[in-house]
């Protein structure tokens, strides 16, 4: 639902709030698909604008704080850089978020999923984009959906309040499942049109549909921010007030979605690491599976029989004259009665050594199926575990889970003769690790040397170091940060309080300052340390480390 109009609506009137008076910082992007808009508020804050194209399950969160672009990065739209923003609004035809500029221009965000793009529009005009600059430049900026009579709003509205208007819209629903009777109404996408025919209790019914959809178009304008996640752990989110599964209510829309995009990077970040694994016992299942459908032991049991017959025949045969040098008709000894046999002679051999050929030849074949007989014991050995890996790896749900997994199998993974699997190489494996976003990754000490190890070892001067003050507790490091990533800090901030023994409380006070600040004394035990200057942040500890 992080897609849908109203979602972008209402998340376009606390843009408004925030952002009318401000201007715009700078806008670059830094990541494929990703574009980042920096605005500074009226209030004097930096915050951060994330547009994220071609993966539906994102579109659009925001940051508090300044993370200026870095050196690998496209510097875009730098022409409305300290424009003023005169206001934030939604476009009424379609899911553009409108941001007004100084001098009547407008920068038009619009986030469709596979297209999404920002662009600036004077007079009407497309003048810059950061997509498709040479496809759109130069072009007429058409707002309005000719499809539309009324903007979606009002057009829902007006069905709202004529349930006649509303039954002869439907027209005839051929069933409970069948949505493409609902898609006359705007801004419902897929996932709104399946929650109005769960509402209607799958009832194609007109009555039942109408006051589903004036039950869900009502709450649409009164949203309930919410995350959850599936029980496979897949975060969700929603702003119909409906519960979801383990629903955590936010008190904004852009809370909502911040909360909801870093719990879904996560996942993102976990099913690329399980994509690969997954891949490699594919591979090593389907070679094994190909190898025992090879062996045939019958096959192999009658070959050596064959063999063994013949040399008896042939020693059977040593009084008969050679005719031919490449074979010779014999006697069938075992089965009288039956027609001769014709045998295949290697012509610089006598009978005799002919006979001593096959016999080696059955001995082979016999040595050979016993081979191949432990070579199959071994290798349903090695597919079982791979099945066992497989069906426990489509379990995990956190990249903790998925790390953890790989270090507790390492030696069956050896066992059974795949590559080695990598991980993360360095502190990772030293460290608790927790991705906070793409840049962005919190390190968590494991004990007192631990601790030790990483603020004093690994941490660099300008790196952010974190501790729940006056508790007992972890040392954390997030790198790839600033201290204008207010957002980080504070996401860093709850699990540095869940990894201390106040994690209990209800609000834990967290400093946190540059590692240069942070020194030891010979005269304080190990993990113990002096911080000579802090700021400090109260946070509820974090549920998990996700």
């Amino acid at each position: 639902m992080q897609r849908n109009y109203f979602t972008l609506y209402h998340t376009a009137m606390e843009l408004h709030e925030r952002l009318a008076g401000g201007f715009v910082f700078e806008i670059h992007s830094q990541q494929k698909n990703e574009l980042t808009l920096s605005f500074v508020t009226a209030a004097g804050d930096h915050l951060q604008v994330v547009m994220v194209s071609r993966k539906p399950e994102l579109c659009l969160f925001t940051r508090e704080g300044m993370n200026r672009r870095k050196r690998q990065s496209a510097n875009l739209l730098h022409t409305i850089c300290e424009r003023e923003v005169t206001g934030v609004a939604m476009s009424p035809y379609d899911r553009e978020i409108l941001v007004g500029l100084s001098g009547g221009d407008t920068l038009v965000l619009r986030l469709f999923s596979a297209s999404a793009n920002a662009f600036l529009v004077s007079e009407g005009i497309i003048t810059d984009a950061c997509t498709s600059r040479n496809d759109l430049i130069g072009k007429p900026y058409r707002e309005k959906d000719i499809h539309l009579a009324q903007d979606i709003i009002r057009e829902l509205e007006l069905l709202a309040q004529d349930k006649q208007l509303f039954s002869l819209r439907i027209g005839h629903a051929a069933g409970p499942d069948n949505q493409d009777s609902l898609n006359f109404l705007p801004g419902f996408d897929r996932t709104m049109l399946r929650a109005l025919v769960e509402r209607a209790g799958g009832n194609d019914d007109p009555d039942n549909l109408f006051n589903a959809f004036r039950e869900i178009f009502y709450e649409l304008l009164d949203p309930l921010p919410q995350t959850g996640k599936t029980p496979e752990g897949k975060p969700l989110f929603s702003i119909l007030h409906s519960p979801l599964p383990e629903s955590e209510i936010c008190s904004s829309m852009l809370e909502g979605l911040s909360r909801y995009s870093s719990a879904m990077w996560g996942w993102l970040h976990t099913a690329e690491a399980l994509g690969g694994l997954e891949t490699t016992l594919r591979q090593q299942l389907r070679k094994i599976e190909k190898e025992l459908l090879v062996y045939d032991p019958e096959t192999l049991a009658k070959n050596a029989s064959e063999y063994e017959t013949r040399g008896h025949l042939l020693m059977g045969a040593l009084y008969l004259e050679r005719t031919s040098p490449d074979s010779i008709i014999v006697p069938d000894l075992f089965n009288p009665g039956r027609p001769d046999i014709t045998i295949t002679l290697k012509p610089n051999l006598s009978l005799s050594d002919n006979a001593s050929e096959y016999f080696r030849k059955a001995s082979k074949t016999r040595g050979k199926s016993s081979a191949l007989a432990q070579r199959r014991t071994g290798l349903e050995q090695r597919k079982a575990i791979l099945e066992s890996l497989s069906a426990e790896l489509a379990s995990l749900v956190s990249p903790k889970a998925v790390k953890q997994f790989i270090d507790a199998n390492r030696t069956k993974f050896r066992g059974t003769g795949m590559p080695a699997v990598k991980t993360a190489s360095g502190p990772s494996s030293r460290f608790r690790t927790v991705k906070l976003s793409p840049s962005v990754t919190l390190y968590i000490g494991k004990n007192a040397k631990n601790n030790e190890q990483l603020t004093f070892a690994f941490a660099k001067p300008d790196d952010i170091w974190l501790h729940a003050r006056g508790s007992a507790g972890s040392h954390c490091v997030l790198k790839g940060a600033t201290m204008q990533h207010k957002e980080e800090i504070r996401k860093a901030a709850e699990i540095a309080a869940r990894h201390s023994a106040a994690q209990h409380s209800e609000l834990v006070p967290v400093m946190y300052t540059f590692k240069k600040y942070v020194r030891h004394s010979k005269k304080l035990p190990v993990g113990q340390v002096i911080v000579e200057r802090e700021e400090v942040i109260m946070v509820r500890p974090a549920k998990n480390d996700e």
